[in-house]
């Protein structure tokens, strides 16, 4: 895991040298450049697999190509004996390096050979021509942006927005798009010109033009006709090759456990997998919806080396800015558990293996009930309005015309399942779900591997009946199935859990007076979000547990950290190249916005 930046179309070594060292909390082992007249690459290196020789940027054979990759080439051994007996010879034992040998073999074709999660820049200099390409589901992030022929790429936007060229200004259809949903489907940012390089994509930019192309996307769809045990029988094969392939590491692999069944699944195969105790680790609230009695349940049934420790709320808003610093957009409360978990995690251990991505594959979420086979009768409009109400939106949906929801519940002959499903894995998985934990856990260095998401996996779970995953009310179906005798029957049988934050304990945590202060008439009419009544039926929620209460605090805190993002990406004269420190910088002293000299 690392973070990767650079630019092409002109040279500039002191700004390649600033993005690079804005990206240091992704790769605080080492750095590495590459800079001539028409392309620069920096890096930073967080060392997990050849510790000692796998700097980069790399290089081939002749040193007409140059590589940056971020993430991890899982098949990487596989590939590189293939490579040497076409007489490929390799410098390091990275698994990065296979891809210039692919690459030099088989040119853009080589991502559809790769098995991990990535995003890497390759620089073809006898063609001048950059490419850049990103893993199947959206693991690893890349934003990417053109000014005239000067074509930026990134890991995270503030390396990008160091540039003083690039004007930062707020693209408001994002905004409104933001406001529907709660986070931001699909390419676009809420900065104009900034781009977020879709999953299964690459691009390359040539001759001064940038074009996209898609090498892989999610195909769900009950193509496969197989028997229940048959079913079980095939995921829990290839479950366990993708934990499997996901511990290969220079390094100790830890795992995150809540009391769920998703994380549960994969430390259960890591304790099958492993010759040693797998370590894991917990966060939980005094006395809200703790989950640490049933983790550390778990753990001792797997045998584990536990670790757990207790978050105190009255640390969220202080750190909010700090988190906001590093998520670069707003996003639903959810991410505040995991910044702390990743800490705590990281005084032992450098990458941790995770439950996401289950419930988009198996339907785990509420939300997606409506669309149970179940309910053949409901018509798709209404099962989209429905959707849309559970998202705890606060403005209307006004793209219509390009809008991905509609779009992916369009009368196009797969069942409604299957069809909202594929939007989850398209839009909600990457651009929230992954998005979070990629920034959650890399402001501390901490590499976050997904089993779940192993390519192969996903492609047969989505190859499954619906009956299979939503078997009439009951989420999961085929996942608790499969697990059974690997997990114990409370967690098969217990509702959805995850490191999510109690409501009233976010709201007992400064919140409210940080929203006074930030979400007031005087900062929505200035900002343009929402009306003042809206604002002011929103901050009247009283904190407690009841569901409108809980959305009304959704909405408002989404409306904190827009106008948190604005004072840190949008207001000032300058991005700081630096976050604001833990617990020193509170939502009550940031300074209130200023108009920037344009």
């Amino acid at each position: 895991m690392c973070g990767i930046c650079g630019f092409a179309g002109f040279d500039d070594a002191a700004l390649l040298r600033r993005m690079t060292a804005v990206l240091c909390h992704r790769g605080p082992d080492s750095d590495g450049f590459f800079t001539s007249a028409d392309a620069s690459l920096g890096f930073r290196r967080l060392s997990i697999i050849d510790l000692e020789g796998g700097q980069q940027p790399l290089t081939n054979e002749d040193g007409s190509l140059r590589l940056i990759l971020n993430g991890e080439i899982y098949n990487y051994r596989a590939l590189r004996e293939e490579l040497a007996r076409r007489d490929h010879r390799f410098s390091t034992g990275s698994d990065a390096e296979v891809i210039l040998h692919l690459y030099e073999d088989e040119g853009e074709a080589l991502l559809a050979r790769l098995e991990g999660m990535f995003a890497f820049a390759l620089w073809d200099a006898p063609r001048r021509r950059l490419l850049v390409g990103r893993d199947r589901l959206g693991i690893k992030p890349l934003y990417y942006a053109q000014l005239g022929e000067r074509f930026f790429f990134a890991s995270e936007a503030k390396a990008i927005l160091l540039n003083p060229d690039f004007p930062r200004r707020l693209h408001r259809p994002a905004v409104e798009r933001l406001l529907h949903y709660l986070y931001l489907p699909g390419s676009e940012t809420l900065l104009e010109g900034l781009r977020r390089l879709p999953p299964g994509c690459w691009l390359r930019w040539e001759r001064g033009r940038a074009e996209v192309h898609s090498y892989w996307q999610p195909q769900v769809g009950a193509t496969r006709r197989i028997t229940e045990a048959d079913a079980v029988a095939e995921f829990r094969r290839r479950f366990e090759d993708a934990v499997r392939s996901h511990l290969v590491s220079d390094v100790p692999v830890g795992a995150l456990l809540s009391g769920g069944l998703d994380s549960a699944g994969v430390v259960a195969q890591m304790a099958r997998l492993l010759d040693r105790k797998p370590k894991t680790f917990t966060v939980g609230f005094a006395g809200a919806d703790d989950e640490r009695p049933l983790a550390r349940r778990l753990a001792e049934r797997f045998g584990a080396d536990h670790r757990e420790f207790e978050l105190d709320p009255a640390r969220f808003v202080d750190d909010l800015p700090r988190m906001l610093w590093h998520l670069e957009e707003p996003t639903p409360i959810s991410f505040l558990p995991l910044f702390y978990l990743a800490e705590f995690a990281r005084r032992e251990v450098k990458a941790v293996l995770i439950g996401e991505g289950a419930d988009e594959l198996f339907a785990g979420y509420r939300r997606l009930l409506p669309f149970s086979p179940a309910l053949p009768l409901v018509p798709r409009g209404a099962r989209r309005r429905l959707y849309e109400f559970g998202l705890h939106s606060m403005a209307p949906n006004d793209r219509a015309a390009d809008d991905p929801l509609r779009a992916a519940l369009g009368a196009d002959g797969r069942s409604p399942l299957a069809a909202i499903l594929d939007f989850e894995q398209r839009y909600a998985l990457p651009d929230y779900q992954l998005h979070r934990v990629d920034r959650m856990t890399m402001a501390w260095s901490l590499e976050a591997r997904v089993p779940y998401l192993d390519h192969r996996l996903v492609e047969f779970v989505n190859s499954l009946p619906d009956s299979l995953k939503l078997r009439g009310f009951e989420r999961k179906y085929l996942l608790r199935r499969a697990l059974a005798g690997l997990v114990p029957e409370e967690v098969l049988e217990g509702t959805k859990r995850g490191f999510g934050a109690p409501f009233r304990l976010w709201y007992s945590g400064g919140f409210r007076e940080a929203a006074r202060r930030y979400v007031n008439e005087q900062t929505l009419k200035e900002r343009g979000w929402l009306g003042p009544e809206a604002a002011r039926s929103l901050r009247g929620s009283s904190g407690g547990s009841g569901w409108l209460e809980r959305r009304r605090g959704s909405q408002l805190f989404l409306l904190l950290a827009l106008e948190l993002y604005c004072r840190l990406y949008i207001d000032p004269a300058q991005v700081s190249a630096a976050p604001p420190p833990l617990g020193k910088i509170s939502a009550a002293r940031m300074a209130a916005p200023q108009p920037v000299p344009r």
